[in-house]
């Protein structure tokens, strides 16, 4: 059964969701509401998303959601507000980005299962910085099947200029997702800070 989180926290008082075997941090507010409405209008003016699908059990489904990537070495470019808030979450993470990968959730019908963010690397310094804009969804942990820990899963809910930032060993040993919620009708745009490798930013 899923734990939901009571939390009543300010931009100035993150909150530890994970510190076992991994490093999850929630910051409710890190955007104030009108950085965070910049933003949106941005995405939504010139981002090319795609609608992604993939091979289950024989047959070609598309993917609940439509993707982007932005930034360095991408075909799309940062905005001026995405660099902006880039600079801001840097500072706050002692960490850069390459680039970010987006996800517009139209409504409660599009989620992503359980999975880590990895890109690839089993390389754990690589730093997550996931920023909410838009609709309120419920954001679930849980460790791995193997990762031999155990704990209830975590939920969450996630709203407009909310940060969790993923470190340390967590995409190795816990897993996370945005399920379905039917009842909610309104768009919700998740961006990705994210890293080709691993550098901390000059002190």
């Amino acid at each position: 059964m899923s734990r939901q989180l009571a939390l009543f926290a300010s931009a100035q008082s993150p909150t530890r969701l994970v510190g076992d075997r991994g490093d999850v941090t929630y910051i409710p507010e890190f955007l104030d509401r009108a950085t965070a409405d910049a933003l949106v209008r941005e995405l939504n003016a010139d981002t090319r998303w795609r609608a992604d699908s993939r091979l289950m059990y024989g047959k070609r489904v598309l993917v609940p959601r439509e993707t982007a990537n932005r930034g360095e070495k991408m075909p799309q470019p940062w905005t001026p507000t995405l660099e902006r808030v880039r600079a801001i979450i840097e500072r706050h993470t002692g960490t850069t980005y390459d680039y970010c990968h987006l996800n517009r959730y139209r409504d409660g019908n599009d989620a992503v299962a359980w999975h880590g963010d990895r890109d690839g690397t089993r390389d754990a310094r690589l730093v997550v910085a996931s920023l909410s804009l838009g609709a309120t969804r419920s954001f679930q942990l849980r460790p791995k099947k193997d990762s031999g820990l155990r704990y209830d899963p975590i939920a969450i809910d996630v709203t407009h200029g909310d940060l969790i930032v993923m470190a340390g060993d967590t995409q190795l040993y816990w897993e996370h997702r945005v399920p379905r919620d039917p009842r909610i009708t309104e768009t919700r745009l998740n961006v990705t800070f994210r890293q080709h490798r691993a550098r901390e930013t000059a002190a």
